[in-house]
């Protein structure tokens, strides 16, 4: 049997796999790559096989087929996922066929299906004509490098013209004409899912597209053409003009306009109004184009309309709404003026000119703002406040026109509020209002209201700060200054045996006695900037000092309660026979003290040990520190 028939026949195995994998590669879209590639491996791999089941062998235990074609090609379009099979099935194979060229022929299978994976590797997108002719040569070298091995050099000369080049020539040739169907298929294939989208996009758009040949006929168009033209289907309008489904006017305008861009070879936007067959009023932004041949020929027109008969409804009511709006600024009980980025006036209502009646001749268009507030200083209608007068213009003028809300009071005592605001241009709108009522109203209510908070916080019969005003000013202090070494301390003051001091000398002696402590300890404290000084509650002050440690804390609460017992105030329900506090002692970050309830805790502890220890004494919550004043 003529070996030549055999390699034909590896030929006509890679040609009918090859069509097999197009074939089967178009019903595939619905598959993942990977499962694509599988696949493609897969009838690749069945390629393989049947090349190697006809092999030609030109010497003994050398066998050639076109086995290195389908696994170079393999590696090369379906990557390692497609390439995996048919070098599994190439090397059984060769295995099972043993021969004494199996130690050359599998590293050439490698070979073959390496050099088809690393051209993968490098190329981007389809292979091109280049990296197929790299390939097949690839392929043509792990095809005959057996020759080189096995052959002696001396029969070279016989066997390199009757085998291995017509070999080397067909190996070249299937591994190129197959690469070049598979990626001819795959172009074929990407063109076709890039005219798929293109044209899901065109028929997607909400805007009229479509295209006309020189006579004015439609050639292709989107469904929203043809809802526009109340057509049933795009197909409906193929070979048809405007003159089938517009008005003959309306017809007429849209063919003039098309006629005047194909002269003219340029395209244009233009706005197109039209009244349907209904009677209903209709515009149309509208961008047309010519189009081309492969020549440069002009063969058609493609035209692009957006409807804005909704846009064009809203531009006539805003123009009804300026218009309105005009009147109402004639008759707004608010000055309004509008000045430029440079500062000059370039529009001003009526009641503008009311409010500023000694310069409303100077307030013009075109008149600059700074030159307005000069004359309004010199004439005594603003007040100057003293200084250097070019300064106090550059400061009012920049105050008025940035963005904002400002209040000037004027030489007559009115108080006029302007309300800036930015333009797109860069200027500045200013609203001026009359504010002397509400300026004053407003003057009335915050004396008011200080008068309420004032009564708020302070103790009706000490003059202190009450509970409510103390647990604010600790949350305050105490958030404030926690942090430092030095944290507040807090002094808790008990006024010793206050009840049988009520009970001996009655309870308005003992309110006396009461706000005279209170008094006391209030003037001591007036030596220690920001403490707080309230009555915590019944016979008890309390103190907060700020950014004071222990130490000072318990030096300051050793003189409060040496003051209260030199005021020697008698007390007969008391053993010290006068009036005397207790005080218990505690600070931030001081004997693990952290946090508001942490610090009453623990002043509150320490005077409970201050009063079990006797009375008229300190105590701090570190026993360490504790002091006792006899």
């Amino acid at each position: 049997m003529n070996p030549w028939n055999e390699l034909l026949a590896n030929l006509a195995i890679v040609a009918i796999t090859t069509s097999l994998w197009t074939f089967g590669h178009r019903h595939m879209a619905h598959f993942t790559p990977r499962s694509r590639s599988a696949a493609y491996g897969g009838i690749m791999a069945c390629g393989t096989l049947g090349a190697m089941s006809l092999p030609f062998q030109f010497h003994s235990g050398v066998f050639l087929d076109l086995r290195y074609t389908l696994l170079a090609i393999s590696g090369l379009f379906g990557g390692p996922v497609a390439a995996a099979t048919p070098f599994v099935v190439a090397v059984g194979r060769r295995i099972l066929s043993g021969g004494t060229g199996l130690s050359v022929a599998l590293p050439l299978i490698f070979m073959a299906t390496a050099s088809g994976l690393i051209a993968h590797r490098f190329v981007r997108g389809i292979p091109d004509g280049r990296s197929i002719c790299v390939v097949s040569l690839a392929v043509v070298f792990s095809g005959t490098a057996a020759f080189f091995v096995k052959v002696p050099f001396d029969q070279w000369s016989n066997v390199m013209p009757a085998v291995v080049a017509p070999f080397a020539l067909l190996l070249f040739v299937s591994a190129m004409i197959s690469s070049l169907a598979i990626s001819q298929e795959l172009k074929r294939q990407q063109a076709t899912t890039l005219n798929r989208i293109y044209r899901a996009i065109i028929e997607a758009l909400p805007d009229c597209l479509n295209a006309k040949d020189l006579d004015g006929r439609f050639i292709a168009v989107n469904p929203a053409t043809a809802a526009l033209m109340g057509a049933g289907t795009p197909s409906d309008l193929i070979g048809k003009t405007d003159f089938d489904f517009y008005p003959e006017k309306a017809a007429r305008t849209f063919r003039a306009d098309e006629e005047a861009v194909l002269r003219e070879g340029k395209p244009v936007v233009i706005e197109q109004r039209f009244t349907r067959t209904n009677g209903v009023e209709t515009w149309l932004a509208t961008l047309k184009a010519p189009f081309h041949d492969d020549d440069g020929k002009m063969i058609g027109m493609i035209t692009h309309n957006r409807e804005i008969t909704d846009r064009k409804l809203l531009e006539r009511e805003l123009a009804q709404t300026q218009r309105h709006l005009a009147g109402a600024l004639a008759s707004m009980a608010d000055g309004l003026a509008m000045f430029d980025h440079r500062g000059a006036q370039v529009f001003n209502n009526a009641r503008y000119l009311e409010l500023f009646p000694l310069t409303a001749d100077v307030r013009s268009t075109g008149a600059c703002l700074r030159a307005i507030i000069r004359v309004a200083i010199e004439r005594g209608e603003e007040m100057n406040g003293g200084g250097n007068c070019d300064d106090i213009i550059e400061r009012s003028a920049d105050a008025i026109l940035r963005p904002g809300d400002r209040q000037m009071r004027l030489a007559d005592g009115r108080w006029i509020e302007a309300r800036t605001r930015a333009t797109e241009e860069g200027g500045s709108l200013i609203v001026f209002s009359d504010v002397t009522k509400s300026k004053k109203t407003e003057e009335e209510l915050r004396t008011l209201n200080k008068r309420l908070e004032v009564m708020a916080h302070t103790d009706g019969l000490t003059g202190l700060l009450n509970r409510r005003a103390f647990d604010n000013a600790l949350e305050d202090l105490v958030y404030r200054n926690s942090q430092t070494s030095a944290g507040p301390s807090l002094l808790m003051i008990d006024v010793d045996k206050f009840k049988a001091y009520n009970d001996t000398y009655g309870h308005p002696v003992g309110d006396i006695c009461l706000k005279s402590v209170a008094t006391r300890v209030a003037e001591i404290m007036t030596s220690y900037p920001r403490s707080v000084v309230a009555r915590y509650g019944g016979e008890e002050i309390a103190v907060i000092i700020p950014q004071c440690d222990s130490a000072a804390a318990l030096s300051v609460a050793r003189l409060l309660c040496t003051q209260v017992r030199s005021m020697e105030i008698e007390h007969v329900g008391s053993e010290k026979g006068r009036v005397t506090v207790s005080i218990g002692i505690a600070t931030i970050n001081s004997a693990g003290v952290r946090g508001t309830k942490a610090l009453l805790r623990s002043a509150d502890e320490a005077l409970y040990t201050a009063k079990a220890a006797g009375r008229d004494c300190v105590r701090g919550r570190d026993q360490s520190d504790d002091v006792a004043v006899a």
